[in-house]
């Protein structure tokens, strides 16, 4: 998984949106903008992430970084943090 799409993604196999949210305790209309937005916030990341059984911190600062524009800092970043999850 690369993106916090394919972290919902891998969490609505099988379920709606609705049964995951009542999981996570949101609204399902926050799975669905997220979706419409191409990510997924900090929080609800770390939620989804929780549910999964996956690294929680991992998957927030995955979240914060693809919410900053476009930068070589961030993809710098970005790169960082995944090589430290493979480690």
């Amino acid at each position: 998984m690369k993106t916090t799409l394919d972290l919902l993604a891998r969490a609505l196999e099988g379920q709606t949106n609705l049964a995951l949210a009542g999981k996570l305790h949101v609204y399902s209309s926050a799975l669905s903008k997220a979706r419409d937005r191409g990510r997924l916030s900090p929080i609800l990341a770390g939620q989804v992430a929780e549910q999964l059984g996956e690294d929680v911190t991992y998957w927030i600062a995955l979240a914060a970084l693809e919410a900053e524009p476009p930068s070589t800092a961030r993809d710098k970043l970005r790169r960082d943090i995944r090589r430290g999850r493979k480690l």
